[in-house]
């Protein structure tokens, strides 16, 4: 055996033991040494304790054999054989340990001075030689792990400045009111009323309807005035009925359907808002493609996945576009999506959806 020490009598004493005892017991390698970045993939990938540390697997650790976490500390000496490589290192506590490395490992362990180093171990049982019984599996220099972790640090936090501007920016809100909708009269309608707005529409609603209609039997121009006047009324009478702006309405019903009462999608969904058979169920909705029973189902379901969504801190009637994005990603794809995925789901389909609806609100909010 070849010792490296400055005091080999001392060191020789401590390693010696541990040293037989490792070769007696047939204590298998650990894995050899790797530089900091494959260091860090391999703790990342074995999921290690960071709250754990040597103290606390003292105290019991056969409650804690198979777990992984990690030693930080400085080498005071190696014994190199046929066995491998045995190492003592100090940690910051003065804790001193006895680890087995593998053979040839000298570019962690056999250095000048004295190195740091960052090991990342496992409690396993068979393993003699301190209270805590361990298996190296990586070890690297401490000082590139700092750096490593310090550029990741900085990393997240530039990361978590542009997510935060991004909240600031997504918490613009918008009014729900349907009295709050500033859209210039077009012509075509003018400023008359049908006798369904004067019935069911209030004041505020039916100072909005003759933009409203008009606006619809613009972009579809194959709508007869009674469809564009039933229309209308609904999505105005319902909107404010659950409080919705009747603008988003609008941009959800042209992504969905682009005021088309009779389509009927390859999956299944039917009419304006492309209401699915199990909904239509769920609603009670005894046909689909009448388009009052279609918008107030569509206005009703839309109002649920706003309130799903709803931020706290935002004024009562005010919508952020994070709400409105994740309300009509549930919309598209269901709410289980969104869930499972943290947000919008990686759908080109729903991404898409998203996109359009929030394009179609920010052009109508803009009058």
């Amino acid at each position: 055996m070849r010792l490296h020490s400055t005091d080999r009598r001392s060191l020789l004493k401590a390693l010696l033991p541990a040293a037989v005892l490792a070769i007696w017991t047939g204590m298998a390698a650990p894995a050899a040494a790797i530089p900091a970045q494959e260091y860090l993939a391999l703790r990342r990938k074995l999921g290690y304790d960071r709250s754990l540390t040597y103290a606390i697997a003292a105290q019991d650790w056969t409650s804690l054999v198979g777990k992984v976490f990690e030693l930080s500390g400085t080498l005071n000496g190696h014994l190199a054989g046929d066995a491998g490589v045995m190492f003592m290192m100090t940690m910051r506590d003065g804790t001193a340990l006895t680890l087995a490395a593998p053979k040839g490992d000298e570019r962690h362990i056999a250095q000048g001075g004295s190195p740091s180093l960052r090991v990342l171990v496992r409690i396993r049982e068979g393993i003699l030689g301190n209270i805590v019984p361990l298996e190296t599996l990586a070890i690297a220099d401490d000082g590139e792990i700092r750096y490593r972790e310090r550029i990741a640090q900085e990393q997240e936090a530039r990361a978590q400045a542009r997510r935060q501007a991004a909240r600031q920016q997504s918490s613009a809100s918008y009014p729900v009111q349907g009295s709050a909708v500033k859209v210039r009269p077009m012509a075509g309608f003018g400023a008359g009323l049908s006798e369904m707005a004067r019935k069911y529409l209030r004041p505020e609603a039916q100072s909005i309807y003759p933009a409203y209609a008009d606006f619809i039997s613009r972009w579809n121009k194959k709508l007869p005035p009674d469809q564009v006047d039933a229309i209308t009324v609904s999505i105005l009478y319902f909107a404010d009925r659950h409080r919705v702006d009747p603008r988003l309405v609008v941009a959800m019903i042209i992504a969905e359907s682009d005021f088309r009462p009779e389509t009927t999608s390859h999956k299944g969904a039917m009419g304006l808002g492309q209401i699915m058979p199990d909904e239509a169920r769920a609603f009670k909705l005894t046909n689909p493609y009448d388009p009052i029973q279609n918008v107030r189902v569509s206005v009703n379901m839309l109002r649920m996945k706003l309130d799903m969504y709803r931020e706290r801190g935002v004024p009562d009637g005010q919508l952020t576009i994070r709400q409105i994005m994740l309300a009509m990603a549930a919309y598209n794809a269901g709410a289980g999506a969104v869930k499972k995925h943290g947000g919008i789901p990686p759908y080109r389909e729903t991404q898409r959806y998203v996109q359009r609806v929030l394009n179609l609100y920010r052009t109508l909010c803009s009058g």
